[in-house]
């Protein structure tokens, strides 16, 4: 199976786990993303019959809107770009209100590849790493596009998703901000996790969940299916950025 790279990478993506995550999905008719991210593992799955990539973040999805329908003409733009702290603070400094949907399309797909750990804050660089060179490449979104051509896009909060999508037939994967974990730039705390949490317990179809081992996670998905397993994450170059973290993978099936 051919597996697609994401054009992005963002905190606590499912690069080093979505070959398992891939391996556990159930026979189904309609798969849907509540917390759609860089989509480490709907760019690696083969495609369903019927497709639904979901995230909070306006500029995430608009940027993935704007690829589905207009890759060529972002392709166009960052042909000539490069990498520079100077361009990166300009990016960063525009009001997006004011720019039309493809320019902040450019913008977010910059500021996201040449960041600091993909945050979009701080413009990353290294003694012994090259800048994340792939956006300046033509033709490195066409595939990003036609994965895309037959999915829907959305833009809701996760129980507005679960409610519109749940069928019998439905799987959800669920990669929801971790708890008690910063970094996201959307509030989830404990209250929205047991709101995911009751949704998810009444739905019909079936789901598969990833969230950080931690006593009240155990304790809130007590009554599914759960493994442990341990993933390596790293947040810098140094020795000391690389951890290992253990993690569930939860699922009513």
């Amino acid at each position: 199976m051919f597996m697609l790279k994401p054009p992005i990478t963002r905190l606590g993506g499912k690069s080093r786990l979505r070959n398992e995550i891939i391996e556990m999905i159930p026979e189904h008719t309609c798969y849907c993303e509540l917390f759609f991210g860089a989509g480490w593992v709907y760019f690696g799955k083969e495609p369903s019959k019927v497709e639904v990539i979901n995230d909070i973040d306006k500029e995430l999805i608009n940027l993935f809107r704007m690829i589905k329908y207009h890759a060529p003409e972002i392709e166009r733009m960052l042909e000539y770009e490069f990498s520079g702290r100077d361009i990166f603070e300009e990016y960063k400094n525009y009001t997006v209100e004011c720019m039309t949907e493809i320019h902040r399309a450019v913008r977010f797909l910059y500021l996201i590849s040449q960041s600091f750990a993909g945050k979009g804050g701080n413009y990353g660089y290294g003694t012994n790493t090259r800048p994340s060179p792939h956006i300046f490449y033509k033709g490195v979104l066409g595939d990003i596009k036609e994965r895309l051509r037959n999915t829907y896009v959305e833009n809701l909060s996760f129980e507005k998703i679960l409610d519109k999508y749940d069928r019998d037939y439905t799987f959800f994967f669920c990669d929801p901000p971790y708890f008690e974990t910063a970094g996201y730039g959307f509030e989830f705390e404990e209250k929205e996790h047991l709101l995911l949490r009751d949704k998810l317990k009444n739905i019909k179809g079936k789901f598969l969940l990833t969230i950080n081992d931690h006593e009240k996670t155990r304790e809130w998905y007590k009554e599914f299916n759960f493994k442990n397993i341990e993933v390596g994450y790293s947040v810098s170059n140094k020795n000391s950025g690389r951890r290992k973290y253990k993690e569930l993978i939860v699922t009513n099936y």
